[in-house]
């Protein structure tokens, strides 16, 4: 064989072996997709309301705040929810504020936080008790006792995904407060998008208090703690943040200029995010006599190798990492 029929070989055999990956990754990306109509019964089933209740279950109660979450996991007899801190605590500081009403970790105690169904068929008081939340993470899990409901096993817990492309398709789904749907309870929507971006670096993550998925569907207030997955049906994110118009006023308050391009996207919490911070918290939480011990559904080794070696980097404890998150 001479040097020239080597090289085409070799050049052949590197072009058959990228062809057979891409391939295989191709028909992996498109085998699993769901149609839209599976997409929405999933959102359907894993998504439910947050209604913060001012003086709740007396003749003055009144709708203070609204809110969605997700059907993280559940064992034994508790189901898991997993939602934004924000949507819990009216007044939560996601960071140092300015804000002299800002109010860190602060419950008040006149708002009853309840969570219910998309067809409102039963509803579940929380407590400060039934919850735990991340000061510097905009993340919240909620502890239910199914035994209470039966309507409760119609729930459907979120597979975890969390791998992400930009322009890759993806669907949320919330009850959000907008014009038509702005009443004590609320009707889901449902929506599909794409991934535009994801922010990492320090001066943006601290901008957007540590989300950083970037997408352009429609997510308005009360679909905060809401579901962004994959078309493949997996839980890749946490909607909570969106785009705030940019106003500059003159004198007596007239507007100068204003600028709205800001309010085309979206943002999520990446769902790895979550197991980060479980990594690093060392609380009681997880104590194995806590409810909360086994909220964090277990992930694959196998199919989350890049998120374990990011996690065994940061944390270096591989015992305890792997007890905590992979099968």
């Amino acid at each position: 064989m001479n040097f020239t029929e080597s090289i085409i070989k070799s050049f052949i055999k590197l072009f058959m072996k990228n062809y057979i990956l891409l391939t295989c990754f191709f028909l992996a990306t498109n085998n699993f997709a769901l149609g839209s109509h599976e997409i929405s019964k999933i959102l359907k089933s894993s998504t439910v309301r947050i209604n913060l209740w001012e003086n709740y279950n007396t003749a003055e109660q009144e709708l203070y705040a609204g809110g969605s979450g997700i059907v993280l996991n559940s064992y034994r007899d508790n189901y898991f929810i997993l939602t934004n801190a924000h949507v819990l605590l009216s007044q939560f500081c996601l960071l140092d504020s300015v804000d002299e009403n800002c109010e860190d970790l602060l419950f008040d105690d006149s708002i009853t936080i309840i969570v219910d169904t998309t067809d409102s068929s039963f509803e579940y008081p929380v407590t400060d008790e039934d919850f735990i939340f991340w000061e510097d993470l905009d993340l919240a899990v909620i502890a239910i006792d199914g035994t209470m409901y039966k309507e409760m096993d119609n729930l459907q817990t979120l597979e975890i995904g969390g791998m992400w492309h930009p322009l890759q398709k993806v669907y949320s789904a919330g009850f959000p407060l907008v014009i038509g749907n702005y009443r004590d309870y609320r009707d889901i929507f449902y929506n599909s998008c794409v991934i535009n971006a994801g922010i990492f670096d320090e001066i943006g993550m601290g901008e957007l208090m540590n989300y950083s998925i970037v997408h352009d569907c429609s997510v308005a207030g009360g679909m905060s703690g809401g579901p962004l997955i994959s078309g493949d049906g997996k839980l890749m994110g946490i909607n909570g943040l969106i785009g705030d118009a940019i106003l500059e006023q003159g004198f007596m308050g007239k507007i100068t200029s204003a600028d709205f391009d800001n309010l085309n996207y979206a943002y999520a919490i990446h769902i790895y995010d979550l197991y980060g911070s479980v990594a690093g918290t060392n609380s009681g939480n997880f104590n194995p006599q806590s409810k909360f011990y086994n909220f964090l559904p277990r992930l694959s080794r196998k199919e989350h190798e890049g998120l374990y070696d990011y996690l065994l980097d940061e944390f270096e404890d591989e015992e305890s990492l792997v007890n905590k998150m992979f099968k």
